[in-house]
């Protein structure tokens, strides 16, 4: 079956030069042609005479600020519901209509033979069930209708999610994950694995609880930036009993440890010495959104300063807890 695009079929006998400018800026668009662009063609090599910006490429993308990622959108929804106009959702609706209400257990109106059914239902639904549609259609074009139609879906949603700066991740099998989810992920079962030591088992809860603020729905960034600042205190107070995880002490304690376990290497102590500093800032940035008794509760934190204070928080974990076992050999 050969592929469509997001929006509209190609016959055979598609203007060649046109179609290599649409290829140019999507690879949803597929014509066996000549690919070779005349001058000035959309997505051509043309030189931009502005002397800036991609030539054809939209505004908003180009010169508009983008917005902070966003857990839905209106305008994906509109988008997404947009796709159900394709030829292969009116020719599969009522099966199709079926297989998702075996699965996510959401009836549809009128068996969902119309577009403007689905339509509705796309931009009414919870996020959770919208998430979960995404992944259910990518397994029914795969099984029922083929691959490379379950890839235009998966990438064509993909595309979307990019665009609209929703804070989802779709797999090469159509799974959505929380954007942060591939390399965070691989970074925090690297500090679990860091921690499996029985002594280490509180530390090991906390930075899973952070984990599970995170892929809740909508995520808890406070929280689980407050759950990685008590695994990072517990592994202190691990390495040094009796004694408060501030500046003052972090310096005191943490600085000679340097010299024994980075002997005679000038410059690994260095850099440990400026790990350190950084170690300090990162307390004082976390200390900030630490629960006060009796203080007004500060707001939540940004999607992007939470997570990259948290990974931060992950790797500190792993160094400290490699700094206790050199400094116990």
């Amino acid at each position: 079956m050969a592929p469509i695009s997001t929006s509209l079929f190609f016959n055979p006998e598609c203007d060649s030069a046109i179609v290599a400018g649409l290829i140019a800026q999507s690879r949803e668009v597929t014509c066996r042609v000549n690919t070779a662009p005349r001058a000035g063609a959309p997505g051509g090599r043309t030189p931009n005479r502005l002397g800036s910006g991609i030539p054809g490429e939209r505004f908003s993308h180009l010169y508009l600020r983008p917005p902070d990622p966003v857990q839905d959108s209106t305008r994906a929804r509109y988008r997404l519901a947009a796709l159900f106009r394709e030829r292969v959702f009116t020719k599969h609706a009522e099966s199709l209509t079926a297989y998702v209400g075996r699965e996510i257990g959401i009836p549809l109106s009128n068996d969902g033979r119309y577009s403007s059914q689905w339509n509705q239902f796309i931009r009414e639904c919870r996020t959770a069930d919208l998430l979960d549609i995404i992944t259910v259609i990518y397994r029914y074009l795969f099984w029922h209708v083929g691959e490379e139609i379950a890839h235009w879906w998966r990438d064509a949603v993909r595309k979307i999610f990019s665009e609209e700066r929703l804070t989802y991740q779709i797999d090469d099998v159509g799974g959505v994950h929380p954007a942060v989810d591939q390399d965070f992920q691989r970074n925090m079962v690297s500090t679990i694995a860091a921690v499996q030591s029985p002594r280490f088992q509180k530390i090991s809860d906390l930075i899973e609880n952070a984990s599970t603020h995170l892929i809740a729905d909508p995520p808890n960034y406070k929280q689980a930036w407050r759950a990685m600042l008590s695994a990072v205190e517990g592994l202190f107070g691990l390495m040094f009993p009796y004694v408060r995880m501030t500046a003052d002490e972090i310096e005191r304690h943490l600085l000679p440890m340097m010299q024994n376990v980075y002997p005679g290497d000038a410059t690994a102590q260095a850099a440990a010495r400026a790990i350190v500093t950084s170690f300090q800032s990162w307390i004082e940035a976390s200390n900030a959104y630490r629960h006060q008794p009796g203080a007004v509760d500060a707001p939540a934190p940004p999607a992007d300063v939470a997570i990259l204070a948290i990974s931060a928080g992950a790797s500190f974990v792993r160094w400290l807890a490699g700094l206790n076992q050199d400094g116990a050999e």
